[in-house]
């Protein structure tokens, strides 16, 4: 037979908090705009490459290891005073699966750990301003900064 203090000592202990686990993304900064991607997707981050055949989009190429890699310029997202020719890094990613795309930045990107809860949508007031899709969502990074979602798949509308 059962204690009936068994049963309430057991139905009085606290629910834990059910936690979700944070996300990890590769974020960087161009201007005075933070972007971030998820990490998962960053094949590697290489420093000092020859960005070459420039597009008016601001589009270009760089060959590495054999495979020519389009880059992306995201200056033409929010206007900067850099050009590609004046970055350092280049975070090249998957794209649809056999594809790589290269986003140069001018410095070391950081990893940023942040909870599902931070991201939330963009104004669709703001998005109207010709935001590309590829700027999916916006991320209150814990350090209080504004945090640019970029999901890959969607570079294809750029």
């Amino acid at each position: 037979m059962t204690h009936a203090n068994y049963n309430r000592r057991f139905r009085s202990k606290k629910q834990g908090t059910v936690r979700t686990p944070a996300r990890k993304l590769v974020s960087f900064e161009l201007g005075n705009i933070y972007y971030a991607v998820p990490i998962e997707r960053v094949q590697r981050i290489v420093k000092d490459f020859n960005p070459y055949g420039f597009l008016d989009s601001g589009n270009s190429l760089v060959r590495y290891q054999e495979e020519l890699i389009t880059l992306i310029d995201l200056s033409k997202i929010f206007p900067s005073s850099r050009s590609i020719a004046e970055y350092n890094y280049l975070i090249i990613c998957t794209f649809n699966q056999s594809y790589r795309l290269g986003i140069p930045v001018p410095d070391m990107p950081k990893i940023l750990e942040t909870p599902e809860e931070t991201f939330c949508d963009i104004p669709e007031l703001y998005r109207q301003n010709q935001l590309p899709d590829a700027v999916e969502k916006l991320i209150r990074s814990p350090d209080g900064s504004e945090v640019f979602y970029l999901n890959l798949d969607l570079f294809r509308s750029m």
